[in-house]
């Protein structure tokens, strides 16, 4: 009986611990599919505005329901070129995330009035996606 009673809270903790990383924001690990997902939409819209075959370092990355928001450091393939850093959000539709847009990085942004406008603009966006 003891050991039942064990095996219950033990299944009963990780049914709890699985819903609680659900329902927050996390950082994908390196390699997984999701991480790599959100990375492949990065480098579209990086190609779009014509820079390609970039590496992209990750300064920042959290993800919640179906938003990301994600701060890159693009370099050259072999580490010799460093670009201007990047920070976007991103959201998934149908198993395809999109890069919605860029946060501005002109010298003398005001952050707390873009992150405001931001999330007016896209009420669904888990607040703690966006760096604090």
């Amino acid at each position: 009986m003891k050991e039942h009673v064990t095996t219950v809270l033990l299944i009963a903790s990780l049914v709890l611990a699985s819903c609680a990383s659900v329902n927050t924001a996390h950082t994908p690990p390196d390699g997984s599919a999701e991480r790599n997902a959100i990375l492949q939409a990065v480098h579209h819209a990086l190609a779009r505005q014509g820079r390609k075959n970039l590496v992209l370092v990750v300064g920042y990355l959290k993800v919640h329901n179906g938003w990301a928001w994600i701060q890159v450091t693009p370099q050259s393939a072999d580490g010799r070129q460093h670009y201007e850093s990047q920070s976007g959000l991103l959201q998934q539709t149908a198993d395809k995330w999109t890069l919605l847009e860029w946060m501005p990085a002109e010298e003398g942004t005001d952050h707390t009035k873009y992150f405001k406008t931001l999330k007016a603009k896209y009420p669904s966006a888990p607040s703690d996606i966006f760096p604090q």
